[in-house]
């Protein structure tokens, strides 16, 4: 498990000395008066050029948004598990670059107790990846979710939403790849393919070892947004723990479903005629939301999806001989966490930075 992205706000316990910004956004009336001036973020470089966003447009607030473990050693394979610690690593290396115009105890952050206390969190992502034994294991199981899955108890947001093959080939669910989500996302990838559009440093790129790794891996990212941490009691940061990404991410995990491609033929003969008649529709490719009321609709999906295991709101393959794998393929592969080579790795980029 680890933390890939944080949006936070830190309440300062002492001011900076000035504020920190990229520049200004203005607006400006027709008659030239500036109507109102926005401070922007400004984009810090860190290890191996990974960048982080910091803004404080106020000398009371710090803000900061970005992948605070690649921010800090130059890749995001693996890294800090709890938000607290990753954020914190963070702060060390802007003060080190010297964004910051004072220490962080100048500031009355004295460590990750004092920065969780004070820090209110708008966006977390928990990632994880999932190791194959071969690179197209990762591949079937993408192709697979495309095709079949879907993010329980969400109606059409929990519909895949495919990304193009150009941007890595993944699939996202709970809203558009990219899309701002102010509640849950549960993204997937091959994390070979994204390293193509996304190269991992030059120190370690070509290290034969680590690329074989990464082949085998499928990233899986959830994605809390502001009004999900606010629901979950998640907003301050001194709420979460080093099991707190991992209890999110398997309970998003858990909501995937897939359609199966195995159907019981006495399940289906077990069917009221009307049920047969509505699932017989859907596997000939007919748009059923148009053939009944919503109420109705939902009532044949809700049925048919207890009966026989099978979402009728996911459309039939129009090929027949496509492979749908039950979710527990996905499930079975086995957690790529920290790989046994991960220290020598680690030894190649700090004699490279």
């Amino acid at each position: 498990m680890m933390i890939d992205y944080i949006t936070a706000r830190i309440a300062l316990p002492r001011p900076l000395p000035a504020p920190i910004n990229g520049g200004h956004f203005l607006r400006i009336t027709e008659g030239g008066e500036i109507e109102r001036t926005t401070a922007l973020r400004k984009r810090v470089l860190g290890s191996f050029e990974a960048a982080l966003q910091i803004r404080a447009p106020s000398i009371h607030e710090l803000e900061i948004s970005g992948n605070p473990v690649k921010f800090v050693q130059g890749h995001n394979l693996w890294g800090a598990s709890c938000p607290v610690a990753a954020l914190w690593a963070a702060l060390v290396q802007l003060e080190r670059l010297g964004p910051l115009p004072v220490p962080l105890a100048a500031l009355g952050l004295l460590g990750p107790s004092t920065l969780a206390e004070c820090t209110q969190l708008s966006r977390v992502d928990c990632t994880a990846m999932l190791l194959g034994e071969r690179w197209h294991d990762v591949e079937t199981v993408l192709r697979s979710l495309r095709v079949a899955g879907r993010l329980r108890d969400r109606g059409a947001s929990g519909l895949p939403h495919p990304w193009p093959e150009s941007q890595g080939g993944g699939v996202t669910f709970g809203g558009r790849p990219g899309q701002s989500a102010r509640h849950r996302q549960l993204t997937f990838y091959a994390k070979g393919k994204e390293t193509m559009v996304h190269p991992l440093p030059d120190a370690i790129g070509d290290d034969n070892e680590l690329k074989e790794w990464v082949a085998r891996c499928l990233r899986c990212e959830v994605r809390l947004g502001t009004n999900y941490l606010r629901k979950r009691g998640l907003r301050s940061l001194a709420a979460w723990t080093e099991e707190t990404a991992g209890t999110e991410w398997a309970e998003m995990m858990e909501r995937i479903d897939m359609n199966g491609s195995d159907e019981k033929p006495e399940a289906l003969d077990q069917l009221p005629a009307r049920l047969q008649a509505v699932y017989g529709a859907w596997l000939a490719g007919m748009d059923l939301r148009s053939m009944f009321s919503r109420t109705r609709y939902y009532e044949h999906r809700r049925e048919i999806l207890k009966a026989l295991g099978v979402d009728i709101a996911i459309p039939r393959p129009k090929d027949p001989t496509a492979q749908i794998i039950p979710f527990r393929r996905v499930i079975e592969l086995r957690p790529a966490g920290r790989p046994a080579f991960a220290d020598r790795i680690d030894r190649m980029l700090a004699a490279n930075q």
